[in-house]
């Protein structure tokens, strides 16, 4: 029986962020910290995964429980989940740290930063998290935007794009994927006649 609930768990789990909802906060959060950089305040983007971060519960609460309940896993899976989270976060952190530190030091850097693709830098480093993301969360469809983000970054730094709008153009389509995830969702999954949306 114990073998039974741990299948069930497991299966529960490989489909619980299926939803799109974390794939709109990703792709918000790349498009919030990609304006930040276009409007010179790059350090403002470290506030991004602070500010999204208390929507997650209500957002979760109004658009995916009302379909599908609330699910609870063992304390096993989530403590592992908590430290997984705590890694993304800090990976997170420590990437943009190292991003906007060489790009402001850009100048005292050892090599040309007009020859080098330093400017995707900062999405080649989110991509790295998407990648993680993916591994968390136990999708593939993270390892798509991890291609976004990296193409999209060293592709713009090719063309001469600034970091910012890299970031932007990379959360727009990572934003269009989201929400067509989401919308199919919550079509496929309608709230019941009995329960509030």
């Amino acid at each position: 029986m114990l073998e039974n609930m741990n299948l069930l768990e497991r299966k529960v789990f490989q489909h619980y962020w299926d939803d799109g909802l974390l794939d709109v906060f990703a792709a918000i959060g790349v498009f919030l910290i990609g304006v930040f950089w276009l409007r010179d305040f790059p350090v403002g983007a470290a506030i991004v995964p602070p500010l999204l971060v208390p929507l997650w519960a209500p957002a979760r609460h109004r658009f995916i429980e009302p379909r599908l309940g609330l699910v609870e896993f063992a304390e096993a899976r989530d403590r592992r989940n908590r430290r997984m989270l705590k890694l993304v976060f800090y990976l997170g952190v420590g990437s943009m740290i190292l991003a906007v530190g060489l790009f402001f030091f850009r100048d005292a850097l050892p090599i040309n930063p007009t020859v080098t693709l330093i400017a995707g830098l900062p999405a080649v480093l989110l991509a790295l998290m998407a990648i993680v993301t993916s591994a968390l969360v136990n999708s593939a469809r993270f390892l798509i935007y991890a291609l976004i983000l990296a193409t999209v970054g060293v592709t713009g730094a090719l063309l001469g794009w600034s970091p910012g709008l890299i970031l932007v153009v990379a959360g727009v389509l990572m934003l269009a994927l989201a929400v067509v995830l989401l919308a199919r969702f919550i079509g496929y999954n309608p709230v019941d006649s009995g329960v509030e949306e």
